[in-house]
């Protein structure tokens, strides 16, 4: 702010002092101009810029405009300068209705670099005109009708007229390009497919089209044809076909062939060949003027389409199925691959189409099979009988998985529940053997038969038996103790002798 009011107070005192300094005199030539585009969208920013002329030496303006028809975005409307000051300024607006907007130079001083007089000030002006979008392009030319046509060496048939679309010429032998020149009726218009073209032996369908300036589009052909010597007609498939003999008639030659040059009917033929798949091509021309390659089977002199597939860098020719059997799991259909129509087979339980199945050789190591392609990923990948489709039964081979895995588990539980309740009955066993020696040891059968114990046979204390499962769990003790136990007993049932009496293994109450 101080070095703004300082520029302005030291353009006054200039302005002043020139005034009273140099009233006798004559004043100066000085000069404001202002300028801005002719146009502009409503809703769109645009620049102003405002120059003072070069012989002034200081100078105060102030940038005019109506802020409701613009909005000033950047710069400073009041300007003061001297010498060594940019003498232009620039401003950013933007557009904000429909209409015209001025800008002018106002309440303008000016004094001259060289007298130091003040300057007879001329203040410039601008003005834009502003329109939306759809006010632009209602005004926009429909025109697009040609305002002349034709094909340099040749005559036109019939002769040109703006409202006939559709022409034929011919050129003379060996032609290999063509100069086709068409001028729009309305300069707004634009022009397609004219210039110099490439053109081969036979008829060339040449397209030009025009755009209006509002968009509309118009186009013209030309049925050129190029004359040939001694054209070899053949029919593929019940359609008519002229050879193309010249070289460069095929824009993208298929991975590993290589040009070279074969007879036939006796007459020297551009072909490709490939010593990976033993194939040999040659372009063929249909009656529109349309180039494609066939597969030329020299011994039997029989062209064959040839459809090629290409996918993740697997370029591939499609070809008859030799088994003509339908692949397990499929159902013949056609599909596209990258635009191009192929005869193949589609996956039953595929509901989103996404997986074909195409009999084909591939064009780089010349492998001949079934070909699987995942439409969803634009992928080629060599196919089995025995090939499981992986990405799309993910789920269901992990559910098998882990129904596996759960079975194994049981298993493994039912075997470890029956392997504890065999080791349970051995230690069972193991103890009733026990118990069965020591009912059958010396120190108890030295008794006669009339006073001899049977330590099956006491019935006052629990009785030694078989343990049965979850019944009773004899508790260990050494031989010898249970020996004494016995002994002891057997000193109890002498002392009171009973008739009968049980002996218990466990300790009294």
């Amino acid at each position: 702010m101080k070095t703004k009011s300082k520029k302005i107070l030291v353009g006054a005192l200039v302005l002043l002092f020139a005034f009273i300094i140099k009233l006798p005199h004559t004043f100066a030539a000085c000069s404001v101009s202002v300028s801005s585009p002719n146009s502009a969208v409503v809703g769109s920013t645009f620049r102003v810029t405002a120059t003072v002329s070069s012989d002034v030496g200081s100078w105060y303006y102030v940038l005019g405009y109506d802020p409701s028809k613009v909005q000033l975005i950047s710069g400073s409307t009041k300007v003061v300068g001297v010498i060594g000051d940019s003498k232009t300024n620039t401003y950013t607006f933007k557009a904000l209705k429909s209409g015209t907007a001025t800008f002018s130079a106002t309440n303008v001083s000016l004094a001259s670099n060289s007298t130091l007089a003040q300057c007879s000030a001329s203040a410039g002006r601008a003005t834009i005109t502003m329109k939306t979008q759809a006010e632009i392009e209602a005004g926009y030319s429909k025109n697009n009708n040609l305002g002349s046509l034709s094909v340099e060496g040749a005559e036109l048939s019939p002769a040109f007229n703006k409202d006939v679309t559709e022409y034929s010429a011919t050129l003379p032998v060996d032609t290999t390009k063509a100069k086709i020149i068409a001028t729009a009726q309305d300069g707004t218009a634009s022009i397609t497919g004219a210039g110099e073209i490439d053109v081969v032996d036979g008829i060339n369908r040449i397209e030009i089209t025009v755009t209006a300036q509002h968009g509309e589009k118009k186009t013209y052909v030309i049925n050129l044809t190029v004359e040939e010597l001694d054209p070899i007609k053949v029919k593929v498939n019940g359609k008519n076909y002229t050879i193309v003999r010249k070289s460069g008639m095929v824009e993208n030659v298929p991975t590993g062939f290589t040009e070279t040059k074969i007879k036939i009917d006796n007459q020297d033929i551009t072909a490709y060949e490939s010593k990976i798949t033993k194939l040999t091509l040659v372009a063929l021309k249909d009656e529109e003027g349309n180039v494609k390659l066939f597969i030329y089977d020299k011994s039997k002199k029989k062209f064959t389409p040839f459809n090629e597939a290409k996918a993740n860098s697997i370029n591939l020719l499609i070809l008859d199925n030799p088994e003509e059997e339908i692949p397990n799991g499929f159902v013949s259909a056609k599909f596209k691959c990258n635009g191009i129509e192929v005869n193949g087979y589609k996956l039953k339980d595929d509901k989103k189409g996404n997986y074909y199945l195409v009999y084909a050789q591939n064009l780089e190591n010349g492998n001949k099979g079934f070909y699987l392609y995942d439409k969803k990923d634009n992928t080629f990948q060599m196919y089995f009988k025995d090939m499981i489709d992986v990405k799309d039964n993910q789920i269901k081979y992990l559910f098998y998985i882990a129904a596996s895995l759960l079975g194994i588990l049981v298993l493994i539980v039912i075997i470890s529940i029956f392997k504890g309740l065999s080791s349970k009955e051995k230690k069972i066993n193991k103890y009733q053997k026990k118990i069965n020696k020591l009912k059958n040891s010396g120190s108890i059968n030295d008794y006669s038969s009339d006073d001899h114990y049977d330590i099956d046979d006491v019935d006052e204390r629990p009785v030694i038996k078989k343990v049965e499962e979850d019944e009773y769990t004899v508790p260990k003790k050494t031989r010898k103790e249970k020996l004494k136990e016995l002994e002891e007993a057997k000193k109890r049932l002498d002392k009171a002798k009973p008739k009968y009496r049980r002996v218990s293994l466990e300790d009294d109450e």
